[in-house]
């Protein structure tokens, strides 16, 4: 027994030695050796210095004969430290309040405010996010959802906000499957459930259906070139299939950091996963309040389940007795048929065949027909054959013909059948597709001339602009000078008032009759079973690829007939009424996806709901689970292979094998290439044991000279807009180095010292003085000496990130909905798009209510759609590890902020809020308004001016709508100084 004993000691001990970390030599160069201790320089502003982080900085200013720019005012200290720290604009309440507080330290305790604040993990988790390459997908083809990963979202938001020390961070998300050390031979202990979730970090690539070997080697070296690049700042990646080509990292050394992963199993595929996207792992809802919250989730879904069809009936009998009509009717179309035109077969729905007077309108503009009866635009448009795709008469091969009230079919000789049953009184053609003014002249026009009906525009002719053929039944002759001929009468010949184009019929039972229309009584010819025809071979609108067809008429029959049909090469463009088309009327999802029809934007957004309420509610029961997205050691013989040995592999191709590696870390960091000691079961049970623990134990070691570094970099590059190191996951060649090497070390050693507190190193930065600074400085000595401001002589001013700019609009509106925690959320996308970015189904869960409006952070991360708002201020959904975004500046942001349905819709609740919380003087609201959008008060002049705009409106709520607008539009809304 105590052979036993002695022999599991000793392996422990040697275990332990082999663990620590290898000593840096001290002269080795920047950055591999470890952080020295710098003793903060004497400077000759004392009186500018706050902390130790002011002497660097001013150090090297006075080294140029600069110093620091003069401290922010307390209104743009208090905005850009809230959103620095907790990513939203301060409340007007608390902008006054530390406005007014005379304490000394009122802004160090408004940073302690903030860092105590839950919403400061939800604002820092994000930048996190990006480096670990967050998303609810897998992306490659099919997209495939991962039901659990927000779960490791909220795990970054929770350790932020109890400030787990960093260097527990790091060992939690690459072996929190290895803190527990094998002491017996029992069974393994088990993975705490929060490090079972915190391993998703290491799965999060994206990843494709499984191609054996060749997959596992993408997957592990993926997982080698995020780890060395997130905690040690190297491009170990780019060693992969050749020698670095500028840091000291060879082929070799990538392979050796590789085989620490060697042992990691992902588990197998869910039954029935097509996309073999590998299953989860079993984690219990750890954190306090979650498992309450998944069981009151889980009972709502259930309910929402259960109630979904019954719901769904009755919306559906509710919008169809209202819209009944225009769902079963035919009406009014268009069709363009014969040689190269095809067949196509297009109509309105709305109803036209009970007798009485109408006026149609088609419209094209070259690619599309649009449908207007009288006066409304179609709601909904049915087709019997072929699309929607404007055709128009330059289509025809040529014009020969121009025909009414019967049909040739493309020959120019009638056909004995499609009569057209009814009145026509006018046909206006027009060259182009009329807008909105102008179709409203023609209509009032109509509506005077047939139904008596006065208004300004019916005083006027119509729209005579562009008019290319006008066949008037008031003018059957084209001449005004001489008489109609008398109601009764047969009608022989019809021309038409622009270009003499004349129909005409020779055979007596085939003339049309002259008759009244409306309730004028206004002259029509009427037909049945007649028609007129003509020669149209100079018709001027045979060359137009667009226009304008009015037609005034009234039809009676119950199948189909055609009416203005123009005829050539064996091709024609008829219009026609159908009311037997009627078996082939659209669904009433189409009819709701037409946004003329007469159905609210409420039933709209509902319907679609609970048409598939069923699959996704039982998406989101699946992401109430305890199960989460994340992998394991293998076990090893006999229930798993054992070690796999790791080659490198030749041009980084998994199949082709060169030397053997053992694991071990970069030489650049050591100065060695021996292995890594890792401690082994001492039982032999589990020898897959401790790999990647042994990485992460030197990675996150205080005699690590890069994982400091790294870390407080990427505070300060959030912070001041610019790293120390310019490249916050590159501390290679390429980097270029850092501008203050001595700042860098003094705060990686502080960070060490403060036991890797986060937030100890958010505060000592934000509270220095270089970060309180002016950003308003305009000093042209200072610009020419360091015009990129890399020396701090002034803040820099900085655009909010997307994240930050939507949550600003809701925080602003009122309506930002403050849960933390908690499943992805699908906020409404413009245009249907979750339709367009598909596969079979949506995974797009679209809701509109309060659940839509909670933090940007927890947008479902579609890895083939991202919001075209986010997009729009360069947020992306991570296919790989992003240390940084761009900040561009384009004309889609203008748009995204100034037309978006989301900022318009945002609008209207500002402005309430305004109205709300300020008094009725529009002073008051002016500057209530200014509070909560830009955290300052207005100018007189800006005051002025905007209570001109205002008070200018047709009513206050609309001067106020709009004074909410222009806030939201403004530069100072998204940026920061």
């Amino acid at each position: 027994m105590f052979r036993r004993w002695l022999h599991f000691s000793f392996v422990f001990i040697i275990g332990v030695v082999h663990a620590a970390p290898a000593v840096m030599a001290e002269e080795r160069a920047w950055p591999f050796y470890l952080p020295r201790e710098h003793e903060p320089p004497k400077v000759e502003a004392e009186g500018r210095v706050r902390n130790e982080i002011d002497r660097f900085v001013l150090e090297r200013l006075e080294a140029k004969g600069l110093t620091l720019s003069p401290e922010a005012s307390k209104e743009t200290l208090i905005r850009r430290v809230t959103f620095d720290l907790i990513g939203l604009p301060p409340t007007p309440a608390e902008i006054e309040a530390f406005v007014a507080n005379q304490d000394p330290k009122a802004y160090e305790n408004l940073v302690d405010r903030l860092l105590k604040d839950a919403r400061y993990g939800e604002r820092w988790a994000r930048f996190w996010l990006d480096l670990a390459r967050y998303a609810d997908t897998a992306g490659y083809e099919g997209d495939p959802d991962l039901p659990w990963a927000w779960r490791y979202r909220d795990y970054v938001i929770d350790s932020l906000n109890r400030d787990k020390s960093y260097d527990r961070f790091i060992k939690e998300q690459i072996a929190g499957d290895e803190f527990n050390e094998v002491m017996g031979a029992g069974d393994l202990p088990k993975t705490p459930d929060e490090h079972v979730v915190a391993l998703t970090f290491l799965r999060l690539a994206p990843f494709t259906e499984p191609r054996g070997d060749e997959t596992r080697h993408e997957f592990l070296s993926e997982m080698t070139s995020t780890v060395a690049s997130v905690f040690l700042g190297l491009t170990v990646g780019c060693a992969q299939c050749h020698d670095h080509k500028y840091d000291d990292i060879p082929t070799k050394d990538f392979y050796r950091m590789q085989a620490f992963f060697s042992t990691v199993s992902m588990p197998r595929p869910e039954p029935g996963d097509g996309y073999q996207i590998g299953g989860p792992i079993p984690a219990a809802h750890y954190r306090k309040g979650e498992k309450e919250y998944v069981n009151v989730k889980r009972a709502e879904f259930e309910r929402e389940r259960t109630g979904a069809g019954d719901e769904l009936k009755a919306l559906e009998k509710r919008i169809l007795s209202r819209v009944k009509k225009e769902l079963d009717g035919a009406g009014f179309g268009i069709q363009a048929c014969g040689g190269p035109l095809g067949n196509n077969y297009v109509y309105d729905t709305r109803v036209v065949h009970d007798g009485k007077k109408h006026v149609s309108m088609i419209q094209s503009d070259g690619e599309r027909w649009r449908f207007f009866t009288d006066a409304r635009e179609s709601s909904s448009t049915g087709k019997k054959a072929g699309g929607n795709v404007g055709q128009w008469f330059g289509d025809l091969p040529k014009v020969d013909y121009l025909q009414l009230g019967g049909w040739t079919n493309g020959t120019g000789k009638i056909h004995a059948d499609a009569w057209h049953h009814g009145h026509f009184a006018e046909v206006l053609i027009y060259d182009r597709a009329l807008g909105d003014e102008e179709r409203a002249r023609v209509e009032a026009y109509l509506a005077k001339k047939y139904d008596g009906r006065e208004s300004e525009a019916a005083k006027a002719a119509p729209e005579m602009k562009g008019l290319r053929l006008w066949l008037d039944a008031s003018d059957i002759d084209a001449n005004p000078e001489t008489p109609n001929p008398p109601a009764g009468s047969s009608v022989s010949s019809w021309i038409d008032r622009v270009a003499g184009i004349e129909i005409r019929q020779d055979e007596d039972r085939r003339k049309p009759k002259m008759d009244t229309l409306g309730e004028a009584k206004a002259p029509a010819l009427l037909f049945r079973d007649q028609y007129l025809l003509g020669h149209a071979d100079s018709a001027s609108f045979a060359k137009d690829q667009a226009g304008t067809i009015v037609v005034v008429y009234s039809a009676t029959h119950a199948n189909e007939g055609y009416g203005f049909e123009v005829v050539g090469g064996g091709a024609y463009l008829s219009t026609f009424v159908n009311p037997a088309a009627a078996a082939n009327s659209p669904t009433i999802d189409r009819l709701l996806a037409n946004p003329n029809s007469d159905v609210t934007k409420e039933e709209r957004r509902r319907y679609k709901f609970l048409r598939r309420a069923d699959p996704f509610i039982k998406q989101r029961l699946k992401r109430l689970q305890p199960l989460a997205m994340s992998l394991r050691h293998s076990y090893g013989p006999p229930f798993e292979p054992g070690v796999p040995t790791t080659h490198v592999k030749i041009r980084g191709e998994y199949n082709h094998l060169g030397e053997t590696v053992e694991a071990g870390f970069p030489r650049c960091v050591t100065g060695h290439e021996k292995p890594a000691m890792i401690r082994l079961d001492p039982f032999k049970r589990w020898p897959t044991r401790s790999r990647r623990m042994a990485l992460a134990n030197w990675i996150a070691s205080k005699d690590n000279p890069l994982t400091a570094r790294v870390l407080v970099n990427r505070l300060w590059y959030r912070h001041f807009g610019r790293g120390i190191v310019a490249t916050p996951s590159d501390f290679g060649k390429l980097s270029g180095g850092p501008s203050h090497t001595e700042l860098l070390d003094w705060l990686a050693r502080d960070f060490v010292a403060k036991k890797w507190s986060l937030k100890a190193m958010h505060r000592v930065m934000v509270t220095s003085a270089t970060y309180r600074q002016s950003s308003n400085r305009d000093d042209k000595a200072s610009f020419e000496a360091d015009p990129g401001n890399v020396l701090l002589w002034r803040m820099s001013r900085r655009r909010l990130e997307a994240e930050a700019v939507r949550d600003a609009v809701l925080s602003v509106s009122g309506r930002l909905n403050p849960e933390i925690f908690g499943l992805p959320i699908f906020p409404p996308l413009p245009e249907s798009i979750d339709e367009e970015i598909k596969y079979s189904n949506s995974k797009w869960d679209t809701s509109f209510g309060p659940e839509s409006r909670k933090r940007s952070i927890y947008i479902y991360q579609q890895r083939t759609l991202s919001m075209p708002l986010m997009q729009a201020f360069d947020a992306v959904v991570c296919d790989t590890s992003r240390p940084q975004r761009r900040a561009s500046v384009t004309a889609l942001q203008a748009l995204a902020l100034y037309n978006g349905e989301f900022v318009n819709e945002e609008t209207q609740h500002f402005a309430e809020r305004v109205k709300k919380e300020a008094s009725d003087d529009v002073d008051a609201q002016i500057r209530h308004a200014f509070l909560l959008a830009f955290g300052r008060t207005p100018t007189g002049k800006e005051a002025a001016l905007l209570r001109e705009l205002v008070t200018s409106q047709k009513s206050r709520d609309a001067g106020l709508r709009g004074l909410c607008r222009i806030l939201y539009n403004a530069n100072e809304f998204v940026y920061v100084d």
